[in-house]
């Protein structure tokens, strides 16, 4: 396949991954049916992408500055766990579960904690398409860089590093919102209170 062309996939995967991102933040928003393998097989799916974008950011480092740049992966790591860490018992307050009828329940969040997510990611692929060209989306290896380069795709992943924290941080707050509801049993109807004959 010619470089044009893996180029032409490359930037048909990716758009593909955006309307999904966006599909799942405009679901989540409007509310959308519970599933923990759904909220959880997404936030591993971009964990996952995460990683690899941010191995090829790891790696371009190591060539510029030899096996010490593998000390990045420490801050890289370390924002994720911290980012979840927040964002769990956060989400676990604001969610908001009601019954949808079928014997499940319907979730939804604010927009600014889907749509925080759906931005960095956006501003990850921006940087790296203005920086290298579209010709970097059709592998995750970066070209050689200049140090100053480096460190502006250094400081996007960090931020992309939080957003990933907030997106696994979101999906562990609405499975333990969930298991609150599953272990709160149901409030009793209201018993009326006696009539009272009139005097």
């Amino acid at each position: 396949m010619s470089a044009s062309g893996s180029t032409e996939t490359a930037v048909i995967l990716l758009a593909i991954i955006v309307l999904i991102l966006v599909r799942r933040t405009v679901s989540v928003i409007q509310g959308t049916t519970y599933s923990a393998g759904r909220v959880f097989g997404t936030s591993v799916f971009y964990t996952v992408l995460y990683g690899a974008l941010a191995a090829s950011t790891i790696a371009a480092a190591v060539g510029l500055w030899g096996d010490e740049a593998l000390l990045l992966i420490a801050p890289y790591a370390a924002v994720v766990v911290g980012a979840a860490l927040v964002a769990a018992p956060y989400v676990r307050r604001i969610v908001h579960f009601e019954p949808n009828g079928t014997g499940g329940w319907t979730y939804r969040l604010p927009w600014t904690v889907p749509a925080l997510y759906l931005a960095l990611f956006i501003v990850r692929v921006v940087v790296e398409l203005v920086v290298f060209g579209p010709a970097v989306l059709s592998t995750f290896t970066l070209p050689p860089v200049p140090a100053t380069t480096l460190f502006l795709v250094i400081g996007v992943d960090l931020l992309y590093s939080g957003s990933t924290g907030l997106l696994l941080g979101r999906a562990v707050g609405t499975y333990l919102a969930y298991r609150e509801i599953e272990r709160t049993p149901p409030a009793p109807p209201a018993t009326p209170l006696p009539s009272r004959p009139l005097p």
